[in-house]
């Protein structure tokens, strides 16, 4: 039976709503909200957008993601293969930017190691160009003004003519190719180095010979040494007018390869000369010549080199002639410990594209101030780079390097909870790293916090040896008043420290107690990754301490002492049966216990980036029990590199906020649904089978498949909630005729089973 339901005459409400991945439901008694409520201060000054995560290996383009006419930048994170846009704002003093997470979901899923966005087709819409095995990918952008971006895959793997060979259009997994127009024609070219590593190969673009519009990917290899220079096999050094083969007079020139599909090639990563493992190349014409100049980043070294272009016409194999190992060398010069990356792109609202220097080497370079600004004194055409800080967008967010976790403790005895971040580690100079405590004191008030940044090294954790991850947990250990800490190390082991500065006063240890031992008088030892936290999880009236480790799981130590006197004793090192890891041993366990309605809930934060959400903890502490696991995806939060959780009522509003690190290094806020009681309720993991039609839909739009009291919500591409709905038949009619055209999502829960697609109103 079919009910025409008619929302014509409906008022519909715009008020922005997205939750982190808004593209499903979040089935709430309780559900949480993204937001920026609480505020960050550093040097005195707000941060503009404190709670957007961090960043850390970042390759930047631009776009104007929001059809305002104001360019926005794309930010693709190496890291864990994360995308952010930040958006171009101005509130009519100054202008910043606003990382936007509901586009966090706006782009292909599949994008890994690379990703450029790049109009290849001139038709104003920013493409993609990615990763594929042994080359490059690309997405088309087939969105606009009314649909939003969206994304066509129209090649796997690009090809280029060898010869009268078809093979892929080699591009290591470890290079950032330049995608620019070489010779001037009004189609995208390709810049990349050989398999080898020591020579840049043309890949010409026959898009506009062959067709007349730059609309198709068709490549040549028009040139094999092009610049006639080469790279060292183990250094970054340059040799100018190379004369071995296939350089020399020519510069590798081929004037008319055959233009024929023969045997195809196929180059995989794996057959990359180990030697030169890694090259970085932003192709502009910083000279003014008219032919395009490189800069070039090595993956061995921290600086940038500028190859200046001999030639004034393009594609005429001119030589490169000169080189800046110290670029650029009439400022600061680029010094980003390893393989740094350029990118041009507008990073100050004027108009004028700039110099953004990052690393391209994960776990080995910068994470902490890793993103390099040079504002650009002349124009796009002639640049004039001048250094201006080294924490571009880090340094209006909270960023504690990578893998961050926070904890909230009142640390300097005044009665509200400050903010400590601890990380996995921060990279520092000279190839080494170190995990610190980032201390943010609550200068607010017990309804209105404001965390105010302080020290960057609390309690000088970064000299205290005990390696990476280093994660503190409090507590009044010994009945004195004040809060103590145990501290979980790189080798498994967790170290106590007294807190002998009293109540109400600053937080003040003595020597630590290395090693710390259980009742037993064995070191107590997890394997390694310690992540402690303190909690009276049997409720005697004495803190517990459950430990999480390496290999997901965790250890509950019983504190069989006195209030004064603690004693931990081993019960389980199962806890639960917690494995947030079972087919892998990288769980990186960090335990949360939080208490509602006088039950205790365990969220576990993951080396998978997950929520993991237990309940049934009560009277199931002992060996062989089991807590109840409702998901590894609550609330549809996943930040797909280890994660960490604290929940807490921090504005005594009766509604709890949620902290969340990630890989990123920084800290995401959400605050509980304020119309929501303060209860869980897991998003369903089953999905309904529903159909939706006609797709695109005109007037009508058919949701099939439903049952009754299902709940139906409307959102646009941006993530504004249009219309929601209870269906009381199997199949309900919607009238779509009021929506501008575009595409939207349609989520629909039934309590036990949700369903997500998506619609375009035409």
């Amino acid at each position: 039976m079919r009910r025409y339901i008619d929302y014509s005459l409906l008022k519909i409400a715009q008020g922005l709503i997205f939750t982190l991945a808004f593209s499903s439901v979040t089935l709430a008694q309780f559900s949480f909200e993204r937001s920026n409520h609480i505020p960050v201060l550093k040097a005195g000054d707000p941060l503009d957008m404190p709670w957007s995560g961090g960043l850390n290996y970042v390759q930047l383009s631009e776009i104007d993601m929001d059809f305002d006419g104001r360019i926005d930048l794309f930010v693709f994170d190496r890291s864990d293969d994360q995308v952010r846009v930040f958006l171009s704002k101005n509130d009519g003093t100054k202008d910043y930017y606003e990382e936007a997470p509901q586009y966090r979901f706006a782009f292909p899923s599949d994008l890994r190691y690379r990703a450029a966005l790049v109009d290849y087709n001139l038709d104003g819409m920013p493409d993609i160009f990615t990763y594929a095995v042994g080359g490059v990918k690309v997405y088309k952008n087939v969105g606009n003004v009314s649909t939003g971006h969206q994304w066509e895959l129209v090649e796997n793997l690009l090809y280029s003519n060898y010869y009268g060979n078809l093979g892929n259009l080699y591009v290591s997994s470890s290079d950032l190719p330049a995608y620019v127009d070489v010779d001037g024609d009004g189609d995208i070219d390709i810049l990349t180095f050989h398999i080898g590593g020591e020579r840049l190969e043309y890949h010409k673009n026959m898009s506009m010979e062959n067709y007349g519009v730059p609309d198709s990917l068709e490549f040549v290899l028009m040139n094999e040494c092009w610049g006639n220079f080469r790279e060292d096999e183990s250094t970054n050094s340059i040799i100018l007018i190379s004369d071995v083969f296939p350089c020399g007079d020519a510069g590798g020139n081929i004037p008319n390869p055959e233009i024929g599909l023969g045997d195809t090639l196929i180059f995989t990563d794996d057959t990359r000369a180990n030697r030169h493992a890694g090259s970085t190349i932003l192709a502009i014409d910083y000279t003014g010549s008219g032919v395009m100049d490189l800069i070039l980043g090595d993956i061995s070294f921290p600086n940038l080199v500028l190859l200046t272009n001999g030639g004034t016409i393009p594609n005429t194999n001119s030589d490169i002639i000169s080189v800046d190992y110290n670029f650029p060398s009439n400022t600061t010069p680029s010094n980003l410990s390893l393989f740094p990356a350029g990118f041009y792109v507008d990073a100050d609202h004027d108009g004028v594209k700039d110099l953004v220097v990052c690393p391209n080497a994960k776990i080995v370079s910068e994470n902490q101030r890793s993103i390099w600004r040079y504002k650009n004194l002349g124009t796009t055409e002639n640049p004039n780079f001048v250094f201006q800080e080294n924490d571009f967008l880090q340094n209006q967010m909270i960023d504690a390097g990578s893998s961050s976790v926070p904890i909230l403790v009142d640390v300097n005895g005044d009665g509200l909870k400050d903010l400590i971040v601890t990380n996995f580690y921060s990279y520092k100079p000279n190839l080494d790293k170190d995990s610190r405590f980032l201390y943010y004191q609550n200068t607010g008030t017990a309804s209105n916090p404001v965390y105010t940044f302080v020290d960057e090294d609390k309690f000088s954790m970064s000299t205290s040896g005990f390696g990476l991850r280093i994660i503190p947990a409090f507590g009044d250990l010994d009945g004195d008043g004040d809060m103590d800490m145990i501290v979980g190390a790189e080798n498994g082991r967790v170290h106590y420290f007294n807190n002998t500065a009293g109540v109400g006063n600053s937080m003040s240890f003595g020597a630590p107690q290395y090693n710390l031992a259980d009742a037993s008088g064995n070191p107590i030892a997890v394997g390694s990754y310690s992540s402690p936290f303190l909690v009276d999880l049997n409720r005697d009236g004495l803190l517990d301490l459950v430990v999480g480790n390496k290999n997901g799981r965790l250890s509950y130590y019983q504190n069989t002492g006195t209030s004064s006197v603690f004693e931990f004793t081993l019960v389980t090192a199962n806890l639960g049966a917690v494995d947030v890891a079972p087919s892998s041993p990288d769980g990186y366990a960090v335990p949360h216990f939080v208490e509602v309605d006088a039950e205790w809930h365990l969220f576990v934060g993951a080396r998978d980036g997950k929520m993991h959400y237990y309940t049934g903890i009560e009277d199931n502490l002992q060996e062989g029990d089991s807590f109840t696991y409702v998901s590894n995806n609550f609330a549809q939060l996943n930040f797909k590199g280890y994660s960490a959780f604290w929940i807490e009522d921090v504005t005594n509003n009766g509604h709890l906020e949620l902290f969340a690190g990630s890989d990123l290094g920084g800290i995401e806020l959400f605050e509980a649904d304020p119309n929501s009681s303060v209860g869980f309720t897991v998003a369903p993991d089953k999905k309904l089978d529903l159909k939706l039609y006609p797709n695109p839909a005109e007037n009508m739009l058919v949701i099939e498949g439903l049952t009754p009291n299902s709940e139906i919500v409307f959102y646009d591409f941006q993530g504004r909630q249009i219309l929601s709905l209870l269906a009381s038949q199997e199949i309900e009619i919607v009238d779509v005729a009021f929506l501008t055209k575009g595409f939207y999502f349609v989520m629909v829960s039934d309590g036990n089973m949700k369903f997500t697609g998506r619609f375009v109103k035409k």
